[in-house]
């Protein structure tokens, strides 16, 4: 859910607040995985982090986001110290369990083909993923 806070705001209800939030906090035990998406950290109703087994931060700017997403680093054991400075590929990534750590990915979410991969481009490489080549 992309600009997840004004779904689930930290402040105020929409009209799917409470929906969202039942949702999130029943969705592991079913097995299903929900990815909310914000570059407002702050902005975020707190039992959206708070269920998240996997936390995911990029680049942060404003001051207020940074001081959020440091105090939810903190709260695993962590910090994110250059969460203000990160570089296109890079973020910041924590498992249930484990603090923050930072990584480096060429092709993730900063990765935008000129185009679509054809019909036969998808086959391809899903057939690659099942027998293991990359």
């Amino acid at each position: 859910m992309d600009e997840a806070q004004t779904l689930t705001p930290s402040g105020s209800t929409t009209m799917c607040t409470r929906s969202t939030l039942m949702l999130v906090s029943q969705a592991r035990k079913y097995g299903l995985g929900l990815i909310f998406a914000t570059q407002a950290p702050k902005g975020l109703h707190n039992q959206i982090p708070g269920n998240a087994a996997t936390q995911v931060f990029g680049l942060l700017n404003a001051p207020v986001h940074i001081e959020a997403a440091r105090e939810m680093a903190h709260f695993k054991g962590g910090d994110v110290p250059d969460i203000s400075r990160l570089t296109s590929g890079e973020f910041y990534v924590a498992v249930e369990g484990q603090p923050f750590r930072k990584i480096r990915t060429p092709l993730c979410l900063t990765h935008h083909p000129a185009s679509p991969l054809s019909t036969d481009e998808v086959m391809a490489r899903s057939w690659q993923t099942t027998v293991g080549i990359s």
